[in-house]
């Protein structure tokens, strides 16, 4: 059920600040507001999908974001890829979906949120943080 809406900054793909309205909806059966996000958008993320996509990839000529930004995101990814890529195959054997090999990055990113999996960085336990 709609609970309203609210607006979302982001920096598109030229670099160029945007805002998104984004609307809330409250679910019916644990009675918690929740926010549509749109395939642009990634959480918690100031730049759009596609820019965190391409410095993900190693394109970052095309990036409109400063060598401290890219830094930031390489760091994100590299701890957020083998979570992402451990919960889709969960995912998929749970409730029987296939994704693609490799998964698209818009894809394993909408699958986690949509399956309320969404978590931090400092939250995920990796082999290089635990033996440290």
């Amino acid at each position: 059920m709609a609970f309203g809406c609210r607006t979302r900054k982001l920096i598109d793909s030229d670099g160029q600040k945007i805002k998104l309205v984004i609307r809330r909806l409250r679910c019916a059966a644990c009675e918690r507001i929740h926010h549509e996000l749109p395939d642009c958008i990634v959480p918690y993320k100031r730049h759009c999908a596609e820019t965190i996509e391409k410095i993900t990839k190693g394109d970052i000529a095309q990036s409109p974001c400063e060598n401290r930004t890219i830094r930031r995101i390489f760091a994100w990814w590299k701890v957020m890829l083998s979570y992402l890529l451990n919960l889709l195959k969960s995912l998929g054997e749970k409730y029987g979906i296939g994704f693609g090999d490799p998964p698209a990055f818009k894809e394993m990113i909408r699958a986690v949120v949509n399956a309320n999996h969404w978590t931090f960085p400092d939250l995920i336990c990796t082999r290089s943080v635990s033996v440290s």
